[in-house]
């Protein structure tokens, strides 16, 4: 987890590129304001069915996992376990209670932006995502906005004073060109923070997980079909330092975090998060894996969920001592 802070801010080139998916002529929105109440178009709710999967719509097969009901359980599950891991707190940045704009990017189910705007109700929350699967009924100061983070941004310079980003790895292709637009947005003195988990690779510290373990050949084969797809599930490399140093932010902490999969730990707090994860994980090997393995290394979806379900046996077996970092 890393939180990031900009120098003083100093003009980046002088004209930017609205997003096409939000300019007024093909809005996905029938609003004229960034803050007024918008309607979706109804060719974004046009999803698209695959293997019994429901993934998006606007930009088809831009992002590899699904964004059904199941999906958003995992990511709300998720949403819980970040909070235990932060002790029921929403950042670790020093966000001023007085901020005005926050952004949430990749807000999925929009639930962090919904807390958040409950925790600042005079701050204006707006959470982007490919997906329109945020409920209708939020916060008056909470907005979500349909639309392709990697196109040019539609906000204005030095927007915000907070930029969330969580679990964003395998959607990014260019991760310089997004913190780019993030630092161009962010006001000086404001913070980005970036929430990160190995998505693809866990670790043991004893022999319980090798590769004949099941999970190990699946992440084996996952990172390979993100690799080839040119959206890495890694970790980011060059790292996070490396890529915000590279944006001219100016102060840099990162904190880290360990996740275990399953009640295997003996310390009460790590079982209880072991558990959740282990529970989010057996969903999350259908949701980062399916798309990937048949649509990029062409495996038959039978073999890809047979592969989930040894994965499962071995995640219940609470035989393999993996854990991943945050």
């Amino acid at each position: 987890m890393a939180s990031l802070q900009p120098d003083a801010y100093s003009d980046p080139a002088d004209s930017h590129n609205h997003s096409e998916s939000i300019a007024f002529e093909d809005s996905l929105y029938s609003s004229g304001s960034e803050s007024s109440t918008a309607s979706l178009s109804s060719s974004v709710l046009d999803y698209v069915y695959e293997n019994g999967r429901r993934y998006h719509a606007f930009r088809a097969g831009q992002y590899a996992l699904p964004n059904d009901e199941t999906e958003q359980d995992r990511l709300d599950m998720m949403h819980h376990i970040y909070s235990m891991m932060l002790r029921g707190r929403l950042h670790l940045a020093p966000i001023p209670k007085d901020a005005s704009r926050i952004l949430d990017i990749g807000t999925g189910t929009g639930i962090w932006a919904i807390d958040m705007g409950d925790s600042f109700p005079a701050a204006q929350v707006i959470g982007v995502d490919l997906s329109p699967i945020q409920p209708s009924w939020v916060p008056p100061n909470v907005q979500f906005v349909v639309d392709d983070v990697e196109c040019d941004w539609m906000f204005s310079d030095d927007s915000f004073e907070f930029i969330h980003i969580r679990s964003m790895l395998g959607s990014i292709k260019d991760w310089p060109r997004l913190l780019s637009q993030c630092y161009r947005c962010l006001k000086p003195g404001g913070f980005i923070e970036i929430v990160e988990a190995a998505a693809g690779k866990l670790q043991a510290d004893d022999d319980t997980y090798t590769p004949q373990s099941a999970i190990w050949r699946y992440y084996e084969l996952v990172n390979q079909a993100a690799a080839k797809a040119g959206r890495s599930l890694q970790l980011m490399n060059p790292s996070i330092r490396d890529l915000v140093t590279t944006a001219n932010f100016g102060s840099y902490k990162e904190t880290e975090m360990k996740l275990p999969l399953g009640t295997w730990p003996s310390d009460r707090k790590l079982k209880e998060m072991g558990a959740w994860f282990a529970l989010s994980t057996q969903s999350g090997f259908s949701a980062y894996g399916l798309a990937l393995l048949t649509r990029v290394l062409n495996m038959p979806s039978e073999e890809v969920y047979a592969l989930f379900g040894q994965c499962n046996v071995e995640v219940n077996s609470k035989k393999v001592h993996a854990y991943g970092n945050m």
